[in-house]
């Protein structure tokens, strides 16, 4: 009695609406801490889960039986007590026997089993595994799901050339060893192109030679004959304005130029001093970061942590979060550092969900049975032949049988 009502829709069914319910709650009456998830981890949500689980999976093995068995129930669904129920039953002229008959099933991409006068033919046996593959899918995803408990969220910030071996974890409110240590090497935030006007000045005077107007990656005309400058890149929050500067076409080097009155001066060259002036509002493209994993002084690890490009230590993933500058222009960049012991089994959950669905949308399995009764053959649709979509299977069958 139990067994029968943990595999039945008529607990799947509730299950699901409680689960529906409880979510609109959870989702417009968040916990008091402002946190939705909080909501969701709570023992008795987990239990209306676990129970939904412990449904499936019952359910998912009454399936699976009645799937492991379902040649030898069309045996039996052909049996002569049993074929009278069948109301789809078709006499098949123009063959003479089951063997002829098994083998144009053969020819139309049919598997052929026989005993004694009945033959049983089925083809796309596979799909008929499509429901039982989405049920342990959603199983795999949920215990993923539960594994992934066992894991963290947390969060750091480091300036350049700084190094950590601990996180501050959220849910306890407290720093906690990181189990390694993580050093930020470089950090740049890169932007899209910025167009950049800047002027040009007789060194030691506020007298103007010249005001130009560029974007990256452009090289324009400096005042002096025969010297240029490229924009190689502009970092707005710094205000400073990268050049490379060229005699002819002969590279002279790289110069950094400021705003007039910034605490960094720009640098006199060939009697002319560069700042930048205006540009346009900068539109930020990634956060570059390079980074190292040190063990007992010594680096095990190093690259490059951007948005969406995230670092993998030791089952701990590390992204970029967050970027800034403190008042004496230092760089910091803040970083999320997760660890999910259940991640490969919700992706594996998830990619054999999309196999499972495949199998049962795609190919869709048909099984059917021919009985020799008193010198004639009757061809009895078993499954797969449902719906007007079935009827049109099967007489385009029946008329490939009997031509």
């Amino acid at each position: 009695m139990i067994w029968r009502l943990l595999s039945s829709l008529t607990l799947t069914i509730p299950l699901l609406l409680a689960l529906s319910l409880v979510a609109v709650f959870g989702t417009l009456a968040p916990n008091e801490q402002g946190r939705y998830e909080l909501f969701y981890q709570s023992l008795w949500f987990r239990f209306l889960l676990g129970l939904l689980a412990l449904n499936l999976l019952a359910c998912t093995i009454r399936t699976a039986g009645r799937q492991w068995r379902m040649i030898p129930g069309c045996f039996d669904d052909l049996h002569p007590e049993r074929l009278a129920a069948h109301t789809r039953t078709q006499s098949l002229d123009g063959t003479s026997g089951l063997t002829e008959c098994g083998e144009r099933l053969v020819r139309l991409g049919f598997r052929v089993r026989i005993r004694e006068n009945v033959l049983v033919a089925h083809r796309a046996l596979w799909g008929r595994w499509g429901s039982t593959v989405v049920h342990l899918s959603l199983l795999l995803i949920m215990i993923g799901a539960l594994f992934g408990g066992a894991g963290f969220v947390g969060t750091t910030q480091l300036y350049v050339d700084r190094s950590t071996t601990t996180y501050f974890d959220w849910d306890s409110q407290q720093e906690l060893p990181l189990g390694f240590e993580f050093r930020l090497d470089y950090f740049e935030p890169i932007y899209y192109p910025i167009h950049v006007r800047f002027v040009v000045n007789r060194a030691g005077g506020d007298q103007v030679l010249a005001t130009l107007t560029a974007h990256e990656g452009e090289t324009v005309p400096l005042p002096v004959p025969g010297y240029s400058a490229r924009v190689e890149k502009f970092i707005p929050i710094e205000k400073r304005l990268v050049l490379n500067l060229y005699r002819e076409r002969e590279l002279l080097g790289a110069y950094d130029a400021f705003p007039v009155g910034n605490r960094k001066a720009s640098a006199n060259v060939f009697g002319m001093t560069i700042h930048p002036d205006a540009f346009q509002d900068p539109l930020l493209k990634q956060l570059h970061s390079e980074v190292s994993v040190l063990r007992d002084g010594r680096v095990v690890k190093q690259g490059i942590i951007e948005v969406n490009q995230p670092l993998v230590f030791e089952g701990v993933t590390i992204y970029q979060t967050a970027f800034n500058q403190d008042q004496f222009g230092f760089w910091y960049a803040g970083f999320q550092m997760t660890r999910d012991p259940g991640e490969p089994l919700v992706w594996a959950g998830c990619v054999s969900l999309v196999l499972g669905f495949v199998l049962a949308f795609v190919m869709r399995p048909q099984a059917l049975g021919v009985v020799s009764d008193s010198h004639r053959l009757l061809l009895v649709p078993l499954r797969g032949f449902v719906g007007e979509g079935g009827a049109r299977a099967l007489d385009e069958l029946l008329r490939r049988l009997r031509s």
